[in-house]
């Protein structure tokens, strides 16, 4: 009988140590669980515009002696602090047609890895690359960011103009009008399969020529070996996505689609606004970049003459549309098919051809 009870104390004790176990167990994966949830909190995703960098705008009046158009730019949303904010919202107020407003967005990612920007979500629909969007009559030109990969605690930078369609001065008549634009960041976490592209407008002035640029099976790819790419050239060195840095009077502009040029221009700064002839190209009208060339006469005041005339003169013919300001700046366009352009000063000269190259030299 004693035996029995002895053996019926065994299980129970040998039932107690097993749930023991078992309880010892439970407590060991809870503790694992529990540790490895706080680590993977720790890694933060976090991309946003950077605040501290992005409160300012450039304006410029549609007519000389016009009142400059206002701007603000706001922020909403917390991707890691109150400086990093995913969300952007860019007002403008214009006094008069033609008036421009140009916003410079900093984007930071300020997560422990690698993020992707797959998208710009403007008004609600993703933006993948250069795109125009009109909200009454301010047209918003979005250009994307210069880089679509950002390291650890690495920034890039977007451009977006604002301005208003019509560029025919009215006095008297035009009260003004407010826009506003609203701007998302959409980003993923990047991997090593992700290939950088650039989509936008950069700037330059080179006299280099293993920088020179083609458009893609143009005569200046193929026999001259110019590059229909942006992947040899280093942002912030050969290019820059704002024409002012470069301190030039005139310059080089190439739209840019994933890493191809798209479109050559030179482009010259008077009146305080930018006017850009387009050179290589069969859609390039003659007559767009000759009304360029008349601007230009006019805000110079110059002749028209078939023959050099002491101060500066214009010549206009069926081929050609030229203006030359003596000791100055010279810009020209002609109607080879198809037209390119020239801008030269003191024996230099940035050129937009029409065998798809760009270059200064």
């Amino acid at each position: 009988m004693k035996l029995k009870s002895d053996r019926k104390n065994y299980v129970i004790m040998a039932l107690c140590a097993i749930l023991l176990v078992m309880s010892i167990g439970y407590a060991a994966f809870s503790s694992l669980l529990t540790i490895n949830g706080t680590a993977s909190v720790s890694d933060s995703f976090c991309v946003g515009f950077d605040n501290t960098k992005t409160n300012t705008y450039s304006p410029t009046a549609g007519i000389t002696n016009g009142t400059l158009p206002t701007g603000s730019m706001s922020y909403s949303g917390t991707a890691c602090s109150t400086n990093y904010q995913p969300n952007s919202s860019l007002s403008a107020t214009f006094k008069q047609p033609g008036d421009k407003i140009e916003y410079t967005l900093t984007i930071a990612n300020k997560s422990t890895f690698t993020v992707a920007i797959e998208s710009i979500l403007v008004e609600n629909q993703n933006v993948t690359s250069n795109t125009t969007i009109t909200k009454g009559n301010i047209k918003y030109i979005v250009e994307m960011p210069l880089s679509t990969t950002l390291a650890s605690n690495a920034e890039t930078t977007m451009k977006i103009t604002a301005m208003f369609q019509n560029d025919t001065a009215v006095t008297g008549q035009y009260s003004g009008e407010s826009q506003t634009l609203n701007v998302k960041i959409n980003a993923g976490q990047g991997d090593s399969g992700f290939t950088p592209t650039f989509t936008g407008t950069i700037y330059r002035f080179t006299t280099d020529q293993s920088k020179y640029l083609a458009l893609p099976g143009t005569y200046a790819e193929t026999t001259k070996g110019y590059s229909s790419t942006i992947e040899n050239l280093v942002a912030g060195t050969d290019y820059t996505l704002d024409p002012t840095t470069l301190n030039k009077t005139f310059y080089l502009k190439n739209d840019i689609v994933n890493d191809v040029v798209a479109a050559n221009y030179v482009c010259i700064t008077f009146n305080n606004t930018e006017h850009c002839l387009k050179g290589g190209s069969d859609t390039e009208s003659f007559e767009t970049n000759t009304a360029i060339v008349r601007e230009f006469q006019n805000y110079y005041n110059l002749p028209t003459s078939s023959a050099p005339v002491l101060g500066g003169y214009c010549e206009y013919t069926s081929n050609s549309s030229s203006c030359m300001i003596e000791d100055g700046i010279g810009i020209s366009t002609y109607s080879t098919n198809p037209v390119s352009a020239r801008i030269t000063q003191n024996s230099v000269m940035c050129y937009a051809g029409n065998q798809g190259d760009s270059y200064c030299h």
